[in-house]
């Protein structure tokens, strides 16, 4: 009697058992069931957030769901990842990031997510295209003619970025290196608050993205620098910081992200509604408009570029002298 009573145990715990992973597997196969919610990591109005309100509608549509944008700017982007770090991996919390607060920002600060291990990386699919700024009425022309000044004013040239440890920041941080200058940084929570301060009067120059691109068309802006690898295209006649003698040249992609942990059929899924919504002419429009450059990494693709884009950035930031050792430790 005891052995048969035993077998029976057995045999309810086996069932328990199959029924929850039937249970999970049907659910993973309905998703999604509800709404998903997407953080954006920079302030409304910048261009991050003006692609992902152009793509997730696009995607809601294949994935059948809607699909809730809220804000959630600060720290270079790290505020959102953050929060997305101790979200539920279930495929309902989602952050529109760029993979600079993945991996660039952590190696500035502290940041409370492990880089490379709290995330599950879904797809990325546009490339920024930064340059330095200044005011129309600016006495300055080119870049050497900004630095110039600044040496002759040491600690009297203000200038704004999206934030501390951004891109952005770095590029001028390189600057002030190689140049032997001290200058003010006033971070902002993205790039569109730092455009509207320069604009304002605030500032002598931005390091931003972009946003600047509309006022430089308008004649309201002067582009004096890329600090990407190439020139753009639309702009042939302004040269990059490389090309001025300066070590350094941002690589920063738009991506979506998820909570480590997501199941490998949910985030295929996302994956896929994300990939056909950012190669629909609506969000080329959009990429095109914003001088962003359209590229695709998904999945473990993403996941690897994220990998050797720390080991770049890793030995970029240690070379230039601005880190000794990340930190923030990537797993």
């Amino acid at each position: 009697m005891e052995k048969k009573g035993a077998l029976t145990l057995l045999f309810c715990v086996l069932s328990v058992l199959g029924l929850m992973l039937y249970s999970g597997q049907a659910c993973a196969a309905d998703y999604p069931t509800k709404p998903i919610n997407i953080w954006v990591s920079y302030a409304p109005g910048g261009s991050l957030d003006t692609v992902t309100r152009t793509i997730c509608p696009i995607a809601a549509k294949i994935l059948g769901q809607p699909i809730i944008v809220e804000n959630k700017a600060g720290g270079g982007g790290t505020v959102a990842l953050a929060l997305l770090a101790n979200a539920k991996p279930d495929g309902y919390t989602l952050a529109s990031a760029t993979d600079s607060a993945i991996v660039r920002q952590p190696q500035f600060q502290k940041v409370t997510y492990k880089p490379l291990k709290s995330f599950t990386p879904l797809i990325a699919y546009a490339a920024v295209q930064n340059g330095i700024v200044v005011r129309k009425d600016a006495p300055w022309n080119s870049l050497k003619e900004l630095i110039a000044y600044a040496k002759a004013n040491p600690g009297k040239v203000k200038y704004g970025t999206g934030g501390v440890g951004t891109g952005m920041h770095h590029a001028v941080v390189v600057l002030e290196r190689q140049g032997n200058i001290k200058m003010i940084h006033v971070p902002y929570k993205g790039n569109a608050d730092a455009l509207t301060a320069l604009m304002g009067g605030h500032l002598d120059f931005a390091s931003a993205g972009p946003e600047l691109y509309p006022f430089v068309r308008s004649g309201s802006l002067k582009l004096l620098a890329m600090t990407e690898n190439k020139r753009h295209p639309s702009y042939p006649n302004v040269p990059t910081m490389t090309e001025l003698g300066y070590e350094f040249s941002n690589d920063a992609f738009f991506t979506i992200v998820a909570p480590a942990g997501l199941p490998a059929d949910i985030a295929k899924k996302v994956e896929d509604a994300f990939q056909k919504a950012a190669e629909s002419k609506e969000v080329k429009a959009v990429l095109g408009t914003l001088e962003l450059r359209p590229v695709l990494f998904v999945g473990k693709a993403y996941a690897d570029r994220l990998n050797s884009y720390w080991n770049r950035m890793e030995k970029s930031l240690k070379e230039t002298g601005l880190i000794k050792e990340p930190a923030t430790s990537p797993y």
